[in-house]
């Protein structure tokens, strides 16, 4: 396919009073890294583009304190594949020029988007932003499939020789393994060279877990029809949920809620988000309750009521098994690199 080794980010920011282009780009792969201050007009944040080895990098953008409703366009380097991730607990709502509904980025979503999409942001007063996301060349994710011997699937085929098509994006979940790595990249505290083999690894990892998802819905996508109606109905379970996932509604309370059947509400949010109601449920309580751990908030009796459980010991087996290691080990942690 053969993908340039480079890659650069086109942002566009626009408000009332503003206007202005910006082009992150490493030189020279040896640079590593470029950052660039979001204007004062606009927030308070930064941009930073990081160029890794074999086709990877990633690219972290935070901003708070916004001034004014800020229009922020991101043009994803060609021939490269995006997996967004937003990294705080408040979602924010993202656009990808060409689809009619913007959609909406939690803490607990992974996207993986085609070269040369466009994504919109808006930065709004009041909701701050840390998103991160990997960037990853067509001929490093072939490379992934035949090395177990497995064909680039149709879609991603698509995506690098049909850019000019409808945007390329497919939603996923983020499991508590492509969680713990991207901490563990947000919080590296490796120098020099050794960091960009650790932060590579990390990167790579995070998309192998990502991409071996994509398999898991073919069968769904081929027997399961949904309508615009239906899949609206499953945006607004999914935005219920994450709201009200301390005490959430029963299957049949949600899907009248939303106007759907429970049948189609269970097969569709499994089709639609990749994993079950009740996972999805679990993994927004656990993150959080591994939040408020780490930062030394609470203790775990207090962690595990504030996420909805009544049972001390239905929470440490219900975090263990999200997370591979016992709630009692994480509190007051600031770094988790050594619990996996």
């Amino acid at each position: 396919m053969g993908p340039r080794q480079g890659f650069g980010l086109h942002i566009d920011f626009a408000n009332s009073v503003l206007a202005r282009s910006v082009d992150l780009s490493p030189s020279r792969i040896d640079d590593g890294k470029v950052s660039f201050l979001v204007p004062q007009r606009t927030a308070r944040g930064a941009i930073e583009l990081t160029q890794l080895g074999k086709g990877v990098g990633y690219g972290s953008w935070i901003c708070d304190n916004a001034r004014d409703e800020t229009n922020l366009g991101i043009t994803m380097p060609p021939e490269h594949f995006a997996f967004p991730f937003h990294v705080l607990a408040q979602p924010i709502i993202v656009g990808i020029e060409g689809m009619p509904q913007p959609i909406t980025l939690a803490r607990t979503d992974s996207y993986v988007l085609g070269p040369s999409v466009v994504g919109t942001q808006t930065i709004r007063p009041g909701v701050p932003i840390h998103q991160m996301c990997l960037f990853v060349n067509g001929t490093t994710i072939d490379s992934c499939f035949a090395d177990r011997q497995q064909a680039l699937p149709a879609a991603l085929k698509r995506a690098l020789t049909h850019p000019a098509d409808e945007p390329f994006f497919v939603h996923g979940s983020v499991t508590s393994s492509m969680s713990l790595a991207l901490h563990q990249v947000l919080s590296c505290s490796i120098c020099g060279g050794l960091a960009r083999l650790y932060l590579e690894a990390k990167a790579l990892e995070i998309v192998a877990l990502r991409l071996d998802q994509l398999g898991d819905t073919q069968p769904a996508r081929r027997s399961l029809k949904l309508m615009r109606s239906d899949l609206d109905g499953l945006e607004e379970a999914r935005h219920v949920l994450l709201t009200r996932y301390e005490s959430p509604p029963t299957i049949t309370e949600l899907a009248q809620a939303v106007g759907l059947n429970r049948t189609k509400l269970k097969t569709g949010f499994k089709f639609r988000f990749g994993t079950t109601v009740f996972g999805f449920i679990r993994t927004q309580r656990m993150q959080r309750a591994l939040l408020l751990l780490r930062d030394g908030e609470c203790n775990v009796s207090e962690a595990a009521a504030a996420v909805g459980y009544n049972s001390l010991s239905a929470f440490t087996a219900a975090f263990k098994a999200e997370f591979g290691f016992s709630p009692q080990l994480i509190r007051g942690c600031s770094d988790i690199d050594g619990l996996e």
